[in-house]
């Protein structure tokens, strides 16, 4: 049987090593488990497949993940979107 097809684009990590440092992990099974992972600890694989395979060390579920860029790196929130 073949491998389903993807309707997502493919995106990597590697156009994002340099900034933000980090990613953050949020366990879709559990809403209150989360973590963040540093980029340069993660394979240069596709986004979703760095999803497909991360599993939760709460809960144990792989795959059931939902990942963002961790943009508090990035913007300071204390100073506002404009400051």
């Amino acid at each position: 049987m073949a491998p389903p097809s993807r309707d997502t684009p493919r995106r990597a990590f590697g156009p994002w090593r340099c900034s933000p440092a980090t990613v953050l992990v949020f366990c879709v099974g559990c809403s209150h488990h989360n973590a963040r992972l540093k980029l340069a600890d993660l394979p240069d694989w596709d986004w979703y497949d760095i999803s497909a395979h991360l599993n939760c060390t709460a809960c144990g579920k792989v795959g059931w993940v939902d990942t963002g860029l961790d943009w508090s790196e990035v913007i300071d929130f204390a100073k506002g979107v404009f400051g």
